[in-house]
């Protein structure tokens, strides 16, 4: 291995880390920070920061008119109310599960495509969501005798299947806006809807409160998910490809998980251990049995016994 692509994967490593983190540390801000008042503040400075690192990467926003009803529901899905589903999540759960369970946006994506018979899905990806489900299911408690669902995992869940839905819209946009401009354009529309919720909140907000380490976070917040990261992210994806580049992904639970017990303290039952494991070995399966059909494998396995 080269020293290019070794600084690449510790590159894509950093990216990880970084969204971690940002779940862990977010946790820990809003025990003090009304979850709907730190978002509020956070899309506020954080979208006209998008729109600066379109220009500096050298791209123009540029809205065909007839793209705003689908540039809308990208805002409201992948923004707006998924801001509101996930913080609101992340406030009554733990950043291990909030992580972890929404890792499961992909396969969400995939069920979609698959029921609106948009993209051929195989059955490899099948056996790997199927895998990530039973997971979910040890995840919880539902083989260990104490079911331990949260009314955050639900919230977080459906945050997974919003964003599941930005990405099929995003798909029919991307022939003719780059990825960051979408993202600064989506994260417009979905700083308008999460602004009425967050207004009330921020007026409501007990800022005696709010310590230095709090406002720390708020900046980490703002800078590093998207602004620090997302310019990495598309280079990796450029150099090695969506699916090898997506493989990152599954250590963002496994860190924040290490992170929740070292930052918050948090205890880590084994049972959610274990499910942890199966559900990134399930997301892992999906993405490297993503191509194969088991049924041809199957077939194939099988010839000879047949001859």
């Amino acid at each position: 291995m080269n020293a290019r692509r070794l600084l690449l994967y510790a590159s894509l490593l950093y990216v990880a880390v970084a969204w971690a983190l940002n779940t862990v540390v977010v946790k820990y801000a809003v025990r003090t920070f009304d979850p709907l008042a730190f978002t509020g503040i956070r899309f506020v400075v954080m979208t006209p920061l998008a729109f600066g690192l379109v220009r500096a990467m050298g791209g123009r926003v540029r809205i065909c008119k007839g793209d705003w009803p689908l540039l809308i529901a990208c805002g409201l899905c992948g923004y707006g109310a998924y801001q509101y589903l996930w913080i609101l999540g992340l406030a009554h759960t733990t950043a291990f599960a909030s992580a972890l369970l929404a890792t499961l946006a992909p396969l969400m994506t995939l069920a979609i495509v698959a029921l609106r018979k948009t993209e051929r899905v195989r059955s490899g990806r099948w056996l790997g969501a199927i895998v990530a489900l039973a997971g979910v299911a040890i995840f919880e408690g539902l083989f260990a005798g104490h079911v331990t669902f949260r009314i955050g995992d639900g919230l977080t869940l459906l945050s997974a299947a919003s964003f599941a839905i930005f990405n099929v819209l995003t798909a029919r946009l991307l022939d003719r806006y780059t990825p960051v401009s979408l993202v600064a354009i989506a994260m417009a529309v979905g700083t308008v809807i999460i602004l009425p919720g967050a207004v009330p909140a921020l007026v409501h907000q007990n800022w005696a409160q709010v310590s230095l380490s709090d406002w720390g976070v708020l900046a980490y917040s703002i800078v590093f998910p998207i602004l620090l990261t997302f310019p990495v992210w598309s280079y990796g994806i450029s150099q090695l490809g969506a699916g090898r580049t997506s493989l990152f992904q599954f250590g963002v639970p496994v860190i924040a998980g290490l992170l929740s017990v070292a930052i918050l303290h948090t205890a880590i039952l084994p049972h959610e251990i274990v499910g942890a494991a199966v559900v990134i070995a399930g997301m892992a399966l999906s993405q490297l049995l993503g191509a194969f059909s088991l049924t041809a494998l199957w077939a194939q396995r099988t010839l000879p016994f047949e001859r």
